[in-house]
């Protein structure tokens, strides 16, 4: 009668595996975690666009001011994106007839390692960019 159950040494193996195989996906997994999480960035700054929009609409001329209310001539946002991964900031320039908005991620957030899109922007007339930690143009690689 042949006994049931794993021996010690065919358990380590499994084990072994296990650990291997995690070991070479783990990195993996953590890039593919960043450029998903990028999109709350991209759709923080979709917002500020649209909100800006609508106050040039109302009164001619783009604001900086993310987190006062509307009625009080801000945006009505909130300066960090929704899950809080992204500072988000509104530069004017030519007086309020053009605008820059950026997304740069939190120093200890969970996007803090995202070195290649260390700075998302758009401005005033769609045009999107960005920048990795270097300073190089990454626009392709994170709004694409």
């Amino acid at each position: 009668m042949r006994p049931r159950g794993f021996t010690l040494l065919e358990l380590l193996v499994a084990l072994a595996i296990v650990g291997i195989l995690t070991a070479m996906a783990w990195p993996g997994y953590g890039a593919v975690m960043r450029r998903a999480q990028r999109d709350e960035a991209r759709l923080a700054l979709l917002g500020i666009q649209y909100a800006e929009e609508l106050r040039y609409q109302n009164r001619l001329a783009y604001g900086d001011r993310l987190a006062e209310p509307a009625a009080q001539g801000g945006l009505g946002l909130a300066q960090h994106s929704s899950a809080g991964s992204y500072l988000l900031t509104v530069e004017l320039h030519d007086h309020g007839q053009r605008y820059l908005a950026s997304a740069q991620p939190v120093a200890r957030g969970r996007q803090a390692g995202d070195r290649a899109c260390a700075l998302l922007t758009i401005d005033e007339s769609g045009r999107r960019g960005a920048r990795d930690a270097d300073g190089h143009d990454t626009t392709a690689l994170c709004w694409g």
